[in-house]
C-alpha cells in the first residue's frame, strides 16, 4: 500500500533500513546501498510532509510520489529547504558524499564494505534526524 502520512513514510524507512542492513550481512553491498538510499528517500518525504500544512499534504503528496525526480535527495533536500527545513552541517556534510540514485538497480557487482558501512551509517543517521523532527 501506497504511503500517506509521515508516519508511513518513516515506517517504509525502517523497514528499508532493515532490509539494506541484512544485505549487508550477507555481503550484498550493492543491494544494500540500493536498498538504503530508499530509506533516506523516504525518511525526507515523511519529514515533507509533517512539515506540510495539513490542508495541503494531498497534493504535496501527490506530488512526492510521483515522477523520477522525487526519488533524488537533492529533489527531497530542495523541497524541505523550501518549508524552512535544513540538515545539521553534518548531515549535509554527509549527504555531499551520498551518490544514491535509482539507478543502482541496474548495476552488478559489490561496492567496497567500508564504503557501504558508512553509508549505511548516513542512512540511520538521516532517519533518527528525520525522527527527531516529526
Amino acid at each position: 500500500m501506497q504511503p500517506k502520512t509521515s508516519h508511513d513514510f518513516l515506517k517504509v524507512a525502517e523497514q528499508r533500513l532493515n532490509a539494506a542492513e541484512a544485505l549487508f550481512a550477507a555481503d550484498l553491498t550493492l543491494d544494500a546501498q540500493y536498498v538504503g538510499g530508499y530509506a533516506v528517500e523516504c525518511s525526507l518525504k515523511a519529514l515533507i510532509l509533517e512539515k506540510t500544512l495539513p490542508a495541503d499534504r494531498p497534493g504535496k503528496l501527490l506530488r512526492i510520489s510521483s515522477g523520477a525526480t522525487m526519488h533524488k535527495p537533492e529533489t527531497l533536500l530542495q523541497e524541505l529547504r523550501t518549508l524552512g527545513v535544513r540538515l545539521t552541517p553534518e548531515l549535509a556534510k554527509r549527504m555531499r558524499r551520498f551518490d544514491w540514485t535509482i539507478d543502482l538497480r541496474y548495476e552488478t557487482g559489490r561496492r567496497v564494505r567500508g564504503e557501504t558501512k558508512g553509508f549505511l551509517r548516513t542512512c540511520v543517521e538521516i532517519r533518527d534526524w528525520v525522527k527527531g523532527q516529526l
